[in-house]
């Protein structure tokens, strides 16, 4: 299998990037910068919370049929037991270190984590809670990201 060139992206990003097209968040053109010539990949629990919030604002049913197609275009990483094992960890090393990754609030974040962790994807995150973790690097745009290597998804 050749190496490719992935990234993991939270549901902050595929939101802003995916869903909300014309968003105005001034992060925007920095996310595009990184992912661009990456295959971006979600976790299951991006897809969940995307899902989700749509149900729970209650869009019309064409709007619910776009925004699955586009979810089900989109590479999905499930939970195996290699995801598993990284968030278990993750949970632990953070608790232990004192970290607010460990919090319960911060539980979708550490599945997004370990779903990149685990698949030695790059995890580009809208927000700064992977910062410190090993062999993950935030850059000035509060995306965080690590070295990718070949990265099978749903």
């Amino acid at each position: 299998m050749s190496e490719l060139q992935a990234a993991v992206v939270d549901t902050d990003v595929f939101s802003h990037l995916y869903v909300l097209r014309s968003s105005a968040d001034p992060r925007v053109p920095g996310w595009r910068e990184l992912l661009t010539g990456r295959r971006v990949l979600i976790s299951f629990q991006t897809r969940t919370e995307v899902l989700a919030g749509a149900l729970a604002n209650q869009w019309g049913n064409r709007r619910l049929a776009d925004l699955r197609a586009v979810l089900d275009q989109t590479p999905t990483i499930r939970a195996d037991n290699e995801v598993v094992d990284a968030h278990a960890k993750l949970f632990a090393e953070r608790r232990r270190m004192g970290h607010a990754l460990h919090d319960k609030q911060r539980t979708a974040d550490r599945w997004i984590a370990a779903c990149a962790i685990s698949k030695k994807g790059r995890s580009a995150r809208g927000r700064r809670h992977l910062r410190g973790l090993p062999g993950v690097v935030a850059s000035g745009v509060g995306v965080t990201y690590r070295r990718s290597r070949s990265i099978q998804a749903e």
